[in-house]
């Protein structure tokens, strides 16, 4: 997961998640239509003899393979160059066509089963329920949806693969992508070597070593970031944003045009993760954001929380929070935070407050303006780097470094700044006129 930088009015305290980030999750290309896919039979290990047995659902055991050598981790690249070849870990699933439309039918279908089918599992001195996560996929072949448990602890470990026999009856291996809690994107491969399409994951949400609830949230497992999902996504953010804007607007409070265009870059910058950035095609990344917001929509990063306490779609903290509903008491946000930040429209409300009034702040100030004036710095710049940092200190970093202020912000916000940019050049978005 990326390091968080925080903001507060004074102090500058917001921070970045990972997506799906989330993580955060695939291709994105500007014109959303880019996916970058592999061979479902390279490079896959051959499936291992049984070893020993692991819990039982429906009395099929669950049987862990031997774990692959743990890889050497990777030394992040200093140089300001970008990744354009992309990683080639992607896998389609066999005979997979569905649309958008199909794919959100069979999640919720998989859903409702889940919820109203208990969990039956022969369970051992040592493994409760929620240290077990139970994976519903789709088999195109058979046509049917099928269902798998595994423990948490394999679930989250992405240096070894499961084998798994199924509710009905067929065995699977699972391979985790990367280990991001209740955002961690699998693949399923059948006795055939052929690749099955991951649907829900239903992943107990633990705090302080206590069950605090399960959850039901689709990853974007290989096969589910599709032109489609991303383009929904997409759309998503979009109205999300606009419904926010229009209920300030019946407040008596408008949002400038331009500071809505730079809010939806925002809210995928928040949640791309810096070690993918510096290691994957970037597009790749983007896309994986868009389908996370296509397929779980309004519980989007509902479980993705900062080591400082920042939450949700647009990753503000407590204090942040508390200022803005302060300030804007007419506006009526939402007094609980969690609960604020897991309502987008509520969230977004509060972030383009945040941003509208940190952009008034700074244009009235000689320095941010003489530099707009003398093209050294843009509004999106300026604006990015503020929500990531303190927006107080940008008119000392202009007036003190001219030109090459840039060099003179914290380390994560170059890197902030750094995805900003990528961004812009990735993923066109139409600007708003009015």
């Amino acid at each position: 997961m990326k390091n968080k930088i925080l903001f507060s009015l004074i102090i500058g305290v917001f921070a970045s998640v990972t997506i799906f980030g989330q993580e955060t999750e695939l291709t994105e290309k500007s014109d959303n239509s880019r996916v970058v896919v592999t061979d479902a039979t390279k490079n896959l290990p051959t499936p291992v003899p049984t070893p020993k047995k692991l819990p039982v659902y429906n009395n099929s055991p669950l049987i862990e393979a031997a774990p692959r050598p743990t890889r050497s981790p990777q030394t992040l690249p200093t140089d300001r160059k970008e990744i354009i070849s992309p990683v080639n870990i992607d896998v389609i699933p066999a005979g997979t066509s569905l649309k958008y439309g199909e794919l959100k039918s069979k999640i919720e279908e998989a859903k409702r089963n889940m919820r109203t089918t208990p969990l039956r599992i022969a369970m051992t001195d040592t493994e409760q329920t929620h240290e077990i996560v139970r994976i519903a996929f789709y088999d195109s072949i058979k046509d049917q949806i099928d269902y798998a448990v595994i423990r948490k602890i394999d679930f989250l470990d992405k240096n070894s693969e499961i084998l798994a026999r199924s509710e009905n009856g067929q065995t699977i291996r699972i391979r985790t992508i990367r280990g991001n809690g209740v955002n961690t994107p699998i693949i399923i491969f059948n006795n055939f070597n052929q690749s099955m399409l991951p649907l829900v994951v239903q992943y107990p949400i633990e705090k302080f070593g206590k069950f605090r609830e399960m959850s039901y949230y689709i990853s974007t497992h290989p096969g589910l970031v599709t032109p489609g999902t991303v383009s929904a996504g997409r759309l998503y953010v979009r109205n999300v944003l606009d419904t926010a804007r229009a209920k300030l607007r019946e407040k008596g409070i408008f949002i400038q045009p331009k500071v809505m265009d730079i809010a939806e870059h925002l809210a995928l910058v928040e949640h791309v993760d810096h070690q993918r950035f510096f290691t994957e095609y970037h597009p790749k990344i983007y896309n994986d954001v868009y389908t996370l917001y296509a397929l779980n929509q309004g519980q989007t990063y509902r479980y993705s929380v900062s080591s400082a306490g920042a939450g949700g779609m647009v990753q503000m903290i407590p204090p942040t929070y508390r200022m803005i509903r302060s300030r804007y008491y007419s506006v009526g946000l939402m007094p609980d935070f969690v609960e604020g930040m897991r309502n987008h429209v509520n969230a977004s409300q509060a972030m383009l407050l945040y941003m509208q009034m940190t952009w008034n702040d700074l244009i009235a100030e000689d320095a941010v303006f003489n530099a707009m004036q003398s093209g050294i710095a843009t509004q999106e710049q300026l604006m990015a780097a503020g929500y990531n940092s303190n927006p107080v200190k940008l008119k000392l970093y202009l007036r003190r470094g001219g030109e090459n202020w840039t060099d003179l912000i914290p380390k994560e916000t170059k890197v902030y700044l750094r995805i900003y940019e990528s961004i812009e050049k990735h993923v066109q978005m139409k600007p708003r006129t009015q």
